[in-house]
């Protein structure tokens, strides 16, 4: 399980940096087609230009890596957050198959989809009780 969690954030956080690098370098050259293609006859006033186009480009690169840093902890903080409520799971689908620990409780703490799931499992939890019951008792 520990393999697929970390595959999924990491191929979320390729994902995440990957479009925005592709977007980066279109807009990049796009920008810069532009600039060079503005009818600037002075070779001073062109280079001027072109130096003040790098120099805006070199801060939005620098915002636009400080945005990255700042979605990986995010996504990061997301990440723990949805393992704690899996790891509680598998840990009672452990306890209830394995041991047939019935008693065993499931706190969900964090996502709704999880919880209802955990619903589930408590009613399925009941039933196997109600199972165990009536087998030991024939």
């Amino acid at each position: 399980m520990k393999k697929l969690k970390n595959d999924i954030f990491l191929r979320i956080i390729l994902m995440f940096i990957g479009v925005f690098i592709v977007l980066f370098i279109i807009s990049y050259a796009l920008s810069k087609h532009f600039i060079l293609s503005l009818p600037l006859e002075d070779p001073q006033v062109a280079k001027l230009t072109l130096e003040g186009f790098n120099l805006v480009w070199l801060k939005i690169s620098l915002v636009f890596f400080s945005l990255m840093i700042g979605a990986y902890f995010i996504l990061k903080h997301l990440k723990k957050r949805i393992y704690e409520d899996l790891d509680a799971l598998s840990e009672y689908m452990y306890e209830v198959s394995e041991n047939k620990n019935y008693e065993k409780t499931l706190k969900i703490q964090h996502y709704l989809e999880f919880l209802q799931i955990a619903v589930g499992l408590k009613n399925l939890t009941k039933r196997l009780v109600q199972k165990d019951k009536k087998s030991t008792k024939k």
